[in-house]
């Protein structure tokens, strides 16, 4: 007689239970909510080091834009347009080069005064970051 309940309990033990259920849930969860706080301070500094690399690009443009004309752009703006007298340029070729990664334009100063401070001869090109870190084509990166 007990031989026949043991044997029905074990045929009748083929599923997990709620609350077997609901621990493994719970684990899950807890982890991807670590391995999400990583992956957002990694987002972070990628969108950074997007800017840096999208600001050098820019920097070059406007060196290509100096050789051609004799003198600094005024704004970012004139790169995306074609010279009538020369036909020169476009020196970028969408409107996106102007967008950071946090989707505000790029900031521009024909003056180079950050640059030259830390010892370039170039026009400054910056962003700030979510975080309200300022990032430039300088290479200097402080919070405001």
């Amino acid at each position: 007689m007990i031989a026949r309940m043991e044997r029905k309990n074990a045929r009748r033990r083929q599923a997990f239970t709620l609350m077997e259920m609901l621990v493994v849930v719970a684990i899950i969860v807890a982890l991807a909510g670590i391995g999400g706080f990583f992956f957002i301070g990694q987002l972070g500094q990628s969108q950074k080091d997007i800017a840096i690399t999208q600001m050098k690009a820019l920097t070059q443009a406007c060196e290509m834009y100096e050789l051609k004309h004799n003198v600094r752009p005024q704004g970012l703006r004139v790169l995306l347009d074609q010279d009538p007298n020369t036909g020169a340029g476009p020196y970028l070729k969408t409107k996106d080069a102007l967008i950071d990664p946090w989707g505000q334009e790029y900031g521009y100063s024909a003056d180079g005064s950050e640059s030259r401070a830390a010892g370039m001869i170039q026009v400054d090109i910056y962003t700030v970051a979510k975080d309200g870190t300022k990032i430039g084509n300088w290479g200097v990166t402080r919070k405001n």
